[in-house]
């Protein structure tokens, strides 16, 4: 078996995106068709930008919702012979289903596309506490700061630019590597 061309890929992977262009254009027909009587919804579809947002959303709500019928193999599943393998390499003859990994295999021998097609349900998973977090935390230092102002106000704007003001990325390393105390 040959390795997939690089078109072959892109088109194999339109194609598995199939229920999701489906709920896609269905969704965006009928919210068009009422936007007038969907509110606030409805004028997200007045503007270019609020539509290319909603469409990249919801694309990730509805490749996390079809998951199970978008992933060519089991994302969790090492396939002997595949580790850290290039895109469209096939697999070994043996191997039942379909032939090739996508997006290549990982370092433990996982299909790359499967994995990133099931985390999208972790994400969605994730996101919404996350948003919660940032309104409460939003809500329980910018509600007095806002009645009381003064130099409680000047105190907090002050800490919050400090976070702000700190490089996430090695924030994230400081938390992450075990080493630094």
């Amino acid at each position: 078996m040959d390795p997939m061309t690089t078109f072959q890929i892109w088109s194999t992977v339109f194609l598995q995106f199939t229920p999701v262009w489906i709920a896609l254009i269905a969704t965006f027909a009928l919210s068009i068709t009422f936007k007038r009587k969907l509110g606030l919804y409805g004028k997200l579809f007045d503007s270019p930008i609020g539509m290319i947002g909603f469409a990249l959303v919801m694309f990730w709500v509805f490749t996390a919702i079809f998951a199970d019928m978008i992933i060519t193999h089991d994302p969790i599943q090492p396939v002997s012979g595949m580790k850290n393998k290039v895109p469209g390499t096939p697999l070994p003859d043996s191997f039942e289903g379909y032939s090739h990994y996508l997006f290549g295999g990982d370092n433990l021998a996982r299909d790359v596309f499967s994995r990133m097609v099931m985390g999208a349900r972790e994400v969605l998973k994730i996101a919404p506490a996350a948003t919660l977090f940032a309104f409460m935390v939003g809500i329980v230092l910018g509600l007095p700061a806002g009645y009381f102002g003064g130099k409680l106000d000047t105190v907090l704007s002050f800490i919050a630019n400090l976070v702000l003001a700190f490089p996430v990325i090695l924030l994230f390393y400081l938390l992450v590597t075990p080493e630094i105390v």
